[in-house]
């Protein structure tokens, strides 16, 4: 396993927060539904399934909402988004960019070889995100279009492993190409 060299999302404090409020409003909709399947008829027992699909789509909220992730490391880069996960090696790796669109500003976009041009957007990087992230929203204001710390952080190890690999075609050994 590869060191993690930038991850942009912990996303155990975000669940332990949402985690505060949620768990309260489920165990209170549950009471709900078995005070409801109580009264022994067809409207208690389809309030009590009401109530008991409430919760769960609450739990499916609670972690697929906060599953979004960006890891660089020295093999490549992990997106995780909401539903998928991909894991994409340097060598497939063309170039990586900064999004300027409206709903994805700031947010790291990587560029694949094959197929050519295909693009994945880390949504764990956007400025709408930094909060999360830990990281000052006013430093944006500041900074422009300037290249944020995730795209920063990915930039860097993708020319670490550039110059690793130049240093090996050329039989030499860099030292600091991927440390």
């Amino acid at each position: 396993m590869a060191e993690v060299r930038y991850r942009a999302m912990r996303i155990w404090w975000v669940r332990a927060a949402l985690g505060v409020v949620f768990v309260p409003v489920s165990l209170l909709m549950l009471g709900s539904g078995v005070m409801l399947l109580s009264t022994e008829s067809v409207a208690g027992v389809l309030g009590f399934l009401l109530c008991l699909s409430l919760v769960l789509f609450i739990g499916l909220v609670w972690f697929v909402g906060t599953r979004i992730q960006f890891l660089v490391d020295d093999e490549g880069i992990t997106i995780v988004h909401y539903v998928r996960t991909h894991r994409i090696p340097w060598e497939r790796v063309a170039v990586i960019e900064q999004s300027s669109s409206y709903w994805t500003t700031g947010a790291a976009v990587v560029v694949l070889r094959e197929p050519a041009g295909r693009r994945i957007t880390a949504l764990a990087t956007t400025d709408r995100m930094m909060l999360y992230r830990g990281e000052n929203p006013f430093d944006t204001v500041r900074a422009g279009n300037a290249p944020r710390y995730p795209t920063l952080a990915a930039i860097e190890a993708h020319r670490r492993r550039i110059a690793a690999a130049n240093a090996r075609m050329q039989g030499r050994q860099d030292p600091r190409a991927l440390h």
